[in-house]
């Protein structure tokens, strides 16, 4: 039977399920923590450590440091760490809270999507707590209960049978942990399986987050989330298994918040305290297996078959669940179920001896860092940045993002180094969600320390920008000797800034492309390869460098080119930048003062549309009736906007590179206007687009493909063949494993 939801998701009043109020659950040692109220109430309770005015205090300095961090990555500085801080961890409901089981009501469903199994061996109060977790959690996906008591013989072990919507089995006699959740999952009706410990309380997102997981990689076979102590230090983030069959709970006692710990990433198990399993591979497995019998080793051997089976192991951080650790068993290896610990160790080398001494690393604190990203056979790369990409901003942004999902596509394990250490909202734990370790926030290390203290595992460091590279090139090369270093230019620097210089006049842009020529030519010796976009650029590095490995590499890939039936009726012409770029500026008011003029002259109601971040105040004072500055736009409405325009026009009258604009708008659907400069470092685009440099012949290239839904279809198809065979991301891939050194384990 289905309880009826009173409340919103994540709001449900906890009191309602407790016979005893709970109170809030915080580290004996604190240190200093600033938590606002908690109006969810998940505990009823919620509290401010300091006072409001320490409270404002503590943010203001931080707002002061994130001001600073800016003008540092600007500079090329180096950024000083921020002070750390270990958070405490809140429970949804009190360790000893009395639970009322006919209060609970989840809300399962008879067509489950995820089956979850919670074995028990009595304890029904725990095991009540871990269910009214589960309501107040509430799961989005359909779902279904299994509770399986265990003959514990326990007189109030029935108690859980209460709960609505759990479907309670009473074993007639013991049959161990093991046997108890094989046979529970023969009865699951979902098309994963979620094993869950008794002695657990899951977090709000928890279930989904594992769910999505196997949405997001497809090869998962097994998902298991962050485990967490009570007290809010670390249990586990996943598991290490060593070559000796000994292992390892990945950061035990540590600060769950460090970096190293937050991020998706292939492990060699997770305890089985809250694991997800594809139910269709659970069965071809045919569960755990029984030689482990009653318990211990039954989940890492689970790992193992998983991946022999060609699937993969995951630790998914966003799944948050916390354990309290030997409730069920003890911790005394030499008494009760808990001896068959040592005992299964045994029967668990003996079975993987071959695999783990091929695949796993021996038992040595030095081997922690490689082991927990299984990298005995994937090379490990370092990239670096002035801040945490923002592909949706800035082009430079979203070069290097496809550049690290090529790099995982490849098997690399990927660690991402912004220099700025702040994580701009939403972008940092969208990297952290494809598997990429995003080394930022306020508990990272200084660079110096942590590349002393993991550049002996580096093989490959691909660094990002001159300004930063100059500052991070010497401390990869005294750390990571053996490490091939690749420098990523994007575009010359100098050559921009001095055609910037030369339009303007601009004496002092003169000096700043001076300045960063000594830079770039300097980088270009010192590293092992120097990557542009184009191979003009890389023609000019080899022309001034002769000794430097100077290559070009795509730039920029596209899954879909849009390829319309017919020309969009519009009369919108639209231009797409990050304005907080000195070349896009420049090229808005050109095209709105000089080009738009010809334009309205012979088509008055054509409406241009300037999109894009960062606009100035030059640029937003363009905004008229006839000329919409919209900001920022989320890929959605930039779609639209693309969908809606007639003609997209790149007028740039300086710059360098292969700009993402253009190969943008070709790749939407709409037929481009571009400059000399808008077409530099693609070969033959003249064939694709309309590409000219004098005000009069832009006006009249636009004209034309305002009126003539011939041309436009003719350079609309076109420009979709260039992107095809010039931006794809298999050809993307192909090139970057060409940087690479090819190295065997």
């Amino acid at each position: 039977m289905k309880h009826p939801r009173t409340a919103p998701k994540h709001h449900k009043p906890a009191q309602s399920i407790l016979l005893e109020k709970a109170d809030s659950i915080t580290p004996q040692k604190k240190s200093p923590t600033y938590k606002v109220p908690n109006k969810s109430l998940l505990h009823g309770t919620g509290h401010l450590t300091k006072n409001f005015f320490q409270y404002f205090a503590h943010w203001v300095r931080i707002a002061n440091r994130a001001r600073l961090m800016r003008r540092r990555a600007k500079q090329g500085r180096m950024a000083a760490p921020l002070p750390t801080q270990t958070m405490s961890q809140d429970l949804p409901l009190h360790k000893n809270a009395r639970i009322n089981p006919t209060e609970i009501g989840l809300n399962t469903s008879q067509t489950p999507e995820i089956s979850i199994i919670v074995p028990a061996y009595g304890k029904a109060d725990l095991t009540l707590r871990c269910l009214a977790s589960l309501y107040l959690a509430a799961p989005d996906v359909p779902y279904e209960v299994i509770v399986v008591e265990d003959a514990s013989g326990e007189p109030d072990a029935d108690r859980v049978g209460l709960v609505p919507g759990v479907r309670f089995i009473n074993n007639e006699q013991n049959l161990g942990f093991l046997r108890s959740c094989n046979a529970a999952a023969k009865m699951a009706r979902g098309q994963y399986l979620l094993l869950l410990n008794n002695d657990t309380q899951v977090l709000p997102d928890t279930v989904e987050a594992l769910r999505r997981t196997f949405d997001s990689h497809p090869q998962a076979g097994l998902v298991g989330s962050k485990l967490v102590y009570p007290d809010g230090r670390l249990q586990e983030a996943g598991g290490i298994v060593w070559s000796d069959g000994s292992a390892r709970n990945h950061g035990r006692f540590d600060n769950r918040l460090a970096p190293e710990y937050n991020y998706l990433r292939e492990t060699d198990y997770i305890s089985g305290a809250s694991i997800m399993v594809d139910a269709k591979l659970w069965r071809q497995l045919g569960g755990f297996d029984e030689q482990f019998c009653p318990a211990y080793y039954e989940d890492t051997d689970l790992a193992m078959q998983v991946r022999q089976a060609g699937r993969q192991v995951i630790y998914q951080p966003a799944s948050t669940t916390i354990h309290f650790e030997g409730i069920s068993n003890g911790t005394d290896t030499g008494s009760g179920i808990k001896r068959f610990q040592d005992i299964n160790a045994v029967k668990f080398f003996e079975k993987w001896r071959e695999v783990l001494q091929r695949d796993h690393y021996p038992n040595t604190d030095a081997s922690i860092f490689p082991a927990s990203d299984r990298a005995r056979h994937r090379p490990i790369v370092l990239v670096t940045n002035d801040m945490v990409v923002q592909p949706d901003v800035d082009a430079g942004s979203r070069a290097i993002a496809q550049s690290m999902e090529a790099l995982l596509a490849m098997g690399c394990i990927v660690k991402f180094w912004p220099e700025n250490p702040f994580e701009f909202n939403q972008y940092a734990e969208d990297l952290r969600e494809q598997g990429i370790e995003v080394i930022a926030g306020l508990r990272r290390p200084r660079f110096k320390d942590w590349i002393a203290a993991h550049g002996c595992h580096i093989d490959h460091a691909i660094l990002h920008r001159p300004a930063q590279t100059a500052v991070f090139l010497p401390l990869v090369r005294q750390y990571a000797p053996q490490a091939q270093v690749i420098y990523y230019g994007h575009d010359l620097h100098y050559l921009r800034m001095q055609a910037q210089a030369r339009l303007h006049g601009d004496a002092k842009t003169e000096a700043s492309a001076a300045k960063f020529h000594d830079i770039e030519s300097k980088l270009w010796k010192d590293v092992d390869i120097a990557v542009y976009f184009s191979q003009e650029e890389v023609d000019t590095v080899r022309a001034q460098c002769p000794g430097a490995d100077a290559r070009a590499v795509q730039a920029y890939c596209f899954d879909e080119v849009v390829i319309p039936r017919s020309a969009t009726q519009s009369n919108q012409i639209i231009f797409v930048a990050g304005f907080g770029h000195p070349p896009n500026v420049d090229a808005a008011i050109w095209l709105a003062k000089n080009i738009m003029p010809k334009v309205w002259v012979q088509e008055p109601h054509v409406k241009l549309c300037l999109v894009g971040s960062k606009p100035t105040v030059e640029v937003q004072a363009l905004a008229s009736h006839q000329v919409e500055v919209t900001g920022w736009v989320s890929e959605e409405k930039l779609s639209e906007l693309y969908a809606a325009s007639r003609v997209a026009v790149v007028p740039l009258r300086f710059g360098a590179g292969v700009k993402h604009k253009v190969v943008e708008a070709m790749s939407s659907g709409v037929p481009l206007v571009t400059t000399s400069v808008g077409a530099q470092g693609l070969p033959g685009l003249e064939n694709a687009s309309a590409v000219a440099d004098d005000e009069n012949i832009l006006a009249h290239h636009i004209v034309t493909l305002l009126r003539s839904d011939e041309a436009w279809m003719s350079l609309v198809e076109r420009a979709a063949a260039y992107i095809h065979g010039n931006f794809s991301r298999s050809s993307l891939q192909h090139q970057m494993l060409g940087l690479f050194h090819v190295q065997d384990d």
